[in-house]
């Protein structure tokens, strides 16, 4: 474990790793300690719903479908995922990584997770600014689409 905190820290100057640490404490130490997940929960769901409803307009994209599930909150949630699997559903798009990226939009290519290049790995950790971000350039590109179902 004290190697992969480590290996995982590298770049990471000691100065925010501290900062890091304070706010953790802060957030810890006041109020309810679930709190934080709630946040997290809110935070992520909302941001999935959002990335979904707009790929769902798209018959060039789509997006994988997760069912709700049991969590260790002793509840069934809605999927709130750190990463989306975008698909270029389109036969001539064979490289979905290249699609994207024309467009402004950074992922990862599905090749690095050993998947269809016809996949892209989308991050949804991140500020909300640069979601926000992510979310326009995705609409811009879902409105360019012929065929689309107007948003």
């Amino acid at each position: 474990m004290l190697e992969y905190i480590n290996v995982s820290i590298i770049g990471v100057p000691r100065e925010t790793q501290l900062r890091a640490l304070k706010l953790l404490n802060a957030v810890l130490e006041e109020g309810e300690r679930r709190e934080i997940f709630k946040f997290a929960y809110k935070t992520m769901r909302n941001r999935w719903e959002r990335l979904n409803n707009t790929l769902s307009m798209s018959k060039r994209f789509s997006v994988q479908k997760i069912a709700p599930q049991f969590c260790s909150f002793q509840k069934v949630r809605g999927p709130s995922p750190a990463y989306a699997w975008v698909k270029c559903e389109r036969q001539e798009d064979k490289d979905c990584y290249s699609v994207l990226k024309a467009a402004n939009i950074d992922g990862r290519a599905g090749s690095v997770f050993s998947a269809d290049d016809h996949y892209v790995r989308l991050s949804l950790i991140k500020s909300q600014d640069d979601f926000e971000i992510l979310l326009d350039k995705i609409t811009k590109l879902v409105a360019e689409e012929k065929g689309a179902r107007y948003m």
